[in-house]
């Protein structure tokens, strides 16, 4: 069934397959006895996905009072927001009812608009983070400690500045690592131990600049080994070789960079990174059958239009979710079954268009609740009126256009340019509001230090940079942004011979962001037999790509 995406912006033509139409099928929800079918989508993936993610701040951090408690806190909802916001303890506290907020269903006013006006109204907590010690400044955070800037981790200790990362330990600036320690500059990694600047690696000591290296050791500047050991630039040497010219490579670092980066673009790579799997595309996937137009995802099964997610099955169109089964149009979940349009619900059962629920089963359009059932715009009602009403919702939706819709980005409660929309399908100020949705002009304050430096004047050798710096503000040489070193930061460069980074956190956020691969799919041919390939590498980029047959004859 081939179709244009509804955004004018857009137009662009795709697919929805008779697979696709027949897991609508399957999740289509049945409601006093009347099974409601779900639509094909309107929207392009590309859309869809934008629009969901226009719904996730991750990064940004503000301070501003907590409406309950008055306490000054940290939170992801800017002062100037109409949300209320309340703190973690105090929104899980027996201080407030969320039912207190219910409200009947207007049939003469659209669905969204409604429910807009509920999650507005509707405390929502500042920060996701859950048994965290010693770790505020994070988000999407689950029992870390002693960290600072960890977006979407679990479990890590003395980390810093990195994002997706999991059982990690004294690392900083990295982005989907695991089980790695000791790592700067890491990306996409696994099980790797004192190593700097890889990208694609597993099981590696004491390795800088590296491109898919697999239990390698002492290794710098190489691409494509594995089980190597004492190599630069792909050349075997005796280990004092070795350490004499790693010497003199390392007095010249950041040009070494410079050169590793073109030297990546003459190694073949594999059309798709891909981990036991079996009959799927997209990119970076472990563990999973048939999983479809996903990327960097881990054990799924029967899935379509994942990203960031883990152990996941029958789910379409979803986004950081883990541990979830029957799933559409979901962003940020955790735990669920039966998971429709909803947005940061954790361990439910049977919810459609819902926000920060928790630990509830049969809601529909509610914000806020917490070990419920039944409820419709936080109101609630028994079984039997709960099914009535739902059912004549849903009819009322398919008129207006809403069923089967997520909801709109210009409902988000966040500035467009705040969310991982903005990340992953980048768009200007003025895009952004001819279309309708909010957008927020930075606001950098200068931090109350002793002076500012240029990031430009910082000393290469991180032995001539005083201990002062902590007392200092450094603009960003790119952007010009403020930003200050920690401590712990300090520490960990002196430790390792780092130089002081001369970039704001976001901009290394984002220079790490572009090395990997869009959420897209091209058709072009193997660099070396000509056979067509799938693959998110678009035709016109440098880098020479491979099937699978050709690579693994050409690197194993």
């Amino acid at each position: 069934m081939q179709q244009i995406c509804a955004n004018a912006w857009c137009k662009q033509s795709f697919e929805s397959t008779d697979e696709d139409l027949a897991f609508y099928r399957k999740i289509s929800p049945t409601f006093a006895g009347e099974t409601f079918a779900i639509p094909p989508p309107t929207q392009c993936f590309s859309c869809r996905q934008a629009r969901r993610l226009a719904y996730r701040n991750e990064r940004h951090l503000y301070h501003r009072s907590c409406d309950l408690t008055r306490k000054d806190i940290l939170s992801i909802y800017s002062p100037d927001k109409p949300t209320k916001v309340y703190e973690h303890s105090a929104w899980w506290s027996d201080k407030w009812d969320p039912l207190s907020y219910g409200r009947d269903f207007d049939f003469s006013r659209p669905f969204f608009e409604q429910f807009f006006e509920l999650q507005t109204a509707v405390p929502r907590i500042n920060v996701n983070n859950m048994d965290c010690e010693n770790s505020d400044f994070c988000n999407f955070s689950v029992q870390n400690r002693n960290c600072y800037l960890l977006f979407g981790a679990l479990e890590n200790q003395d980390s810093f500045y990195s994002n997706r990362i999991l059982y990690c330990k004294d690392c900083c600036d990295c982005s989907g690592i695991e089980k790695c320690e000791l790592c700067y500059e890491c990306n996409d990694s696994q099980r790797c131990y004192q190593c700097r600047d890889l990208q694609n690696c597993s099981h590696c000591t004491d390795c800088q600049l590296g491109y898919n290296l697999h239990s390698c050791k002492n290794c710098f500047g190489c691409v494509n080994l594995q089980n190597a050991s004492f190599c630069i630039e792909n050349v075997a040497y005796s280990e004092q070789e070795y350490k004499e010219l790693l010497e003199k490579k390392l007095s010249s670092y950041e040009q070494e960079r410079k050169n590793f980066q073109q030297r990546k673009l003459s190694a073949p790579r594999k059309y798709m990174d891909a981990i036991n799997t079996e009959h799927c595309t997209g990119n970076a996937i472990i563990n999973s059958k048939n999983a479809l137009d996903c990327y960097e995802v881990m054990d799924l099964e029967d899935c379509r239009y994942l990203a960031n997610a883990t152990f996941m099955r029958d789910a379409y169109d979803t986004t950081h979710d883990d541990h979830s089964e029957l799933v559409y149009e979901a962003i940020g979940s955790e735990t669920n079954f039966m998971h429709l349009f909803c947005d940061i619900c954790w361990y439910d059962r049977e919810l459609l268009y819902c926000s920060m629920c928790f630990n509830s089963q049969n809601l529909f359009g509610c914000c806020g609740m917490r070990k419920s059932k039944y409820c419709i715009l936080n109101k609630q009602y028994s079984k039997e009126e709960y099914e009535k009403l739902v059912a004549k919702i849903i009819k009322y939706m398919q008129e207006t256009g809403e069923w089967g819709e997520f909801f709109p980005v210009c409902f988000s409660p966040f500035a467009y340019n705040e969310t991982l929309a903005q990340e992953h399908s980048p768009l200007s100020k003025d895009a952004v509001e001819e279309r309708g949705w909010n957008w927020k002009d930075e606001e950098d304050d200068m931090p109350d230090v002793e002076k500012v430096i240029e990031g430009s004047r910082l000393p290469a050798d991180i032995a001539a940079i005083p201990d002062d710096i902590l007392n200092w503000a450094i603009r960003c040489e790119v952007t010009q942004r403020p930003f200050r070193i920690m401590k712990q930061e300090l520490a960990f460069y002196r430790k390792f011979h780092i130089p002081v980074p001369h970039l704001h956190p976001d901009e290394r956020h984002r220079r790490r962001m572009v090395l990997r691969n869009p959420r897209k799919l091209w058709d072009r041919q193997c660099g070396k037999c000509s056979k067509e390939i799938r693959t998110s590498y678009a035709p016109e980029r440098p880098e020479i790509v491979y099937c699978e047959d050709c690579y693994l004859k050409e690197v194993y």
